[in-house]
């Protein structure tokens, strides 16, 4: 919850942290220049410099800037303010399979240096195989942008995984089928249970250790029957399960 009621407020996004200035106040709605600064790590928020100007329904940008809206009425006015400190537009976090041998370096015109990217792909955010991408991000105190650097770790399936994956579908009573998105499949093993929800074609997949057969699945959806099915799994190959789910009730 906001520390104070809040409508009509502008807001942006910047270092990581939701902004929100100005706008109205109180069962009266009174007009104010308070901002604050939402940190979701830590489920607080913080209070900002108040703004020069009380006003609400203005345009914001990150920066942060504030742009125009009204002290009363449907005028608009022709303020403009910026709160610095807030540059960092990207909405940048770690990522922990890639890590930089130094942070910050300081050059001299003409000067250059190296730094050098590590991926680490035992980190525990690299769960299943597949290709992960990232963006190292670059700031500068240079008049010159500089572009994001693209790094993208490819994780290759250990030589004892295979794939269980499929498509679950929706028999409808007129004999058709359609995907559904958002159905769950539970994959219970001998060694872990897992809980999928399909995308938005129907499909499902996970790679797993052959350790974990055999594998009872369970499709379920809203609406509709639930189906179950065995399977095991073959290192290195795609074993597939599909589900065909019929109504809950009977057509009639």
């Amino acid at each position: 919850s906001l520390p104070i009621d809040l409508a009509a407020m502008s807001s942006a996004v910047s270092n990581n942290r939701l902004l929100v200035l100005g706008g109205v106040t109180g069962q009266l709605q009174q007009l104010t220049n308070q901002g604050f600064s939402y940190d979701p790590d830590a489920n607080a928020w913080t209070a900002l410099p108040n703004a020069n100007a009380a006003v609400y329904r203005a345009a914001s940008a990150c920066g942060v800037y504030t742009v125009g809206g009204s002290t009363g009425g449907t005028t608009p006015t022709d303020l403009g303010e910026q709160l610095p400190g807030f540059t960092d537009c990207d909405g940048n976090f770690d990522v922990g399979w890639l890590s930089a041998s130094t942070s910050a370096v300081t050059l001299a015109p003409g000067q250059h240096a190296t730094v050098t990217l590590t991926f680490h792909g035992d980190d525990a955010s690299v769960t299943q195989p597949g290709a992960y991408d990232a963006e190292l991000g670059v700031n500068t105190d240079t008049p010159y942008a500089a572009p994001p650097i693209v790094a993208t770790l490819t994780a290759t399936p250990p030589t004892t995984w295979g794939k269980i994956a499929g498509t679950v579908l929706a028999r409808n009573c007129d004999g058709s089928t359609t995907p559904i998105a958002g159905a769950v499949v539970e994959i219970d093993s001998s060694a872990a249970g897992y809980a999928l929800t399909t995308d938005a074609s129907g499909q499902y997949g996970l790679w797993l250790d052959r350790r974990n057969n055999p594998l009872t699945l369970i499709a379920s959806a809203s609406g509709r029957q639930p189906q179950t099915a065995t399977a095991k799994i073959t290192a290195l190959q795609v074993t597939t399960r599909n589900f065909t789910l019929k109504p809950l009730r009977s057509c009639s």
